[in-house]
């Protein structure tokens, strides 16, 4: 489970930025809070913001620190630079490194934990070029321990974190543009028990934000290999009110050899076996003159079904797969393509002690102020993104306007400029002038 992530000099994001999944005091919407050991954490986190604010940088931000940690350590990398974006705006940046760290909790009922609830504090900082800086802290009890410190080349690694002192000792020297940890994951595999249960957290962390891929829709097909998943999607997509009566799976192995290398070297060995080209036909009831069903008719799912038929279906499953095991969700644009009531269906889900009992988390943006609703989401759990003169994002919760009460109406107020985080629009009309 996530409880904190930071950001600093990345995209528009010049200055450290905090997004916080620990829930305030606040005693607004109880169930949309749930409790890890003596954290209570919040189910879900909504961004709101002007266009080119920043929210979409923000998520961009988890999704880069999650594949650099998960890819760092494969061979296709090495030798080549970091995909990182720093703060260009600024002459105070320009040589800097970018800054990421995330904090998570590990319940003591995780297979590798044998000391009960562990919270992890993990952080790395980088340039296009190599790891400035890496640093792992632990808390197995009340207090921090230190597991492994980096700087540059030079690597400290405590007595608490053993499978880091083996691979440092085998390796001599690591590559500068690898993550340690990522290496420790890599060389000693299931033996690599704390490097293990990071790893997960971040491969727990699952990032649908560019939904109009058509990966995504092969992710809920995967899912659909399952009777019961299958039964669960088809039962979703009926009471989303889609007029889909089934979902008829159809995979061809794609031809590895066809993609270009670039894309290959991307690709695990696990991957590149369970590559298929995916066909999704729709069936759908046919009626008579009497509004009578007589028969089924098969729709071409990417043919014939709305741009909202394919993007819930390509969402719903990830979704079902998060609150079944207790993911972390991450959804730009959540309201792109989908009816509000839909959009708010999902939040629901995710803040209902019921259909997430796991601990499920969802991190997502939106334009859609209907959300914005103090019947859906506390006041901790809105966030909203600003962009300064200078071109620097800043993020902050409505909670830290102190004067917002809970029975405010927080979109109208939102709209009015109360809170910031809107486009402040110049008069269009000059556009149009009569020389044109």
């Amino acid at each position: 489970m996530l409880l904190e992530f930071q950001v600093e000099n990345y995209l528009s994001f010049k200055e450290r930025t905090k997004l916080s999944m620990v829930a305030s005091s606040i005693k607004e919407l109880p169930e949309a809070v749930f409790t890890v050991d003596k954290y209570e954490l919040l189910r879900s986190a909504a961004i709101f913001g002007a266009n080119a604010s920043g929210k979409s940088n923000l998520l961009k931000a988890i999704g880069f620190m999650k594949e650099f940690v998960l890819k760092s350590a494969k061979e296709s990398t090495f030798g080549k630079d970091i995909e990182v974006n720093n703060f260009k705006l600024s002459e105070e940046t320009l040589d800097k490194p970018s800054t990421f760290e995330m904090t998570f909790i590990v319940p003591d009922d995780h297979e590798y934990s044998k000391t009960g609830n562990i919270v992890f504090r993990y952080g790395f900082k980088v340039d296009r070029e190599m790891v400035k800086a890496e640093w792992l802290f632990a808390r197995f009890t009340a207090f921090e321990s230190t597991l492994f410190t980096r700087l540059g080349d030079e690597i400290t690694i405590s007595e608490k974190f053993k499978e880091g002192k083996q691979v440092k000792k085998a390796l001599g020297k690591i590559n500068k543009s690898t993550l340690f940890l990522s290496q420790v994951a890599a060389i000693k595999g299931e033996n690599a028990l704390l490097a293990s249960m990071i790893m997960e957290c971040f491969d727990d962390l699952r990032d649908i934000s560019t939904i109009a891929n058509d990966n995504f829709i092969g992710i809920t097909a995967d899912l659909m290999d399952n009777d019961q998943n299958k039964a669960e999607i088809v039962k979703a997509l009926s009471l989303a009110d889609m007029c889909i009566e089934d979902i008829i799976v159809n995979k061809e192995k794609l031809n590895i050899e066809k993609l270009p290398d670039d894309m290959k070297d991307l690709l695990t060995d696990k991957e590149i076996k369970n590559i298929f080209r995916v066909h999704l036909d729709t069936l759908h009831k046919v009626f008579d003159k009497d509004k009578k069903v007589t028969g089924r008719v098969v729709f071409d799912f990417s043919e014939n079904e709305s741009d909202g038929s394919k993007k819930f279906f390509a969402i719903i499953g990830p979704i079902l797969s998060a609150l079944e095991n207790g993911l972390i969700l991450v959804i730009d644009e959540i309201d792109a393509r989908l009816h509000p009531n839909l959009c708010l269906l999902i939040i629901t889900l995710f803040n209902s002690k019921k259909t997430n009992s796991k601990g499920a988390q969802l991190i997502f943006a939106t334009h859609n102020t209907l959300m914005m609703d103090k019947r859906f989401l506390r006041r901790d759990q809105i966030y909203l993104i600003e962009k300064d003169k200078y071109g620097a994002s800043e993020l902050y919760s409505l909670l830290d306007y102190k004067n917002v009460r809970n029975d405010a109406s927080y979109n109208k107020d939102y709209l009015m400029g109360k809170y910031g985080a809107v486009p402040y629009l110049g008069n269009f009309e000059t556009l149009f002038t009569e020389e044109r």
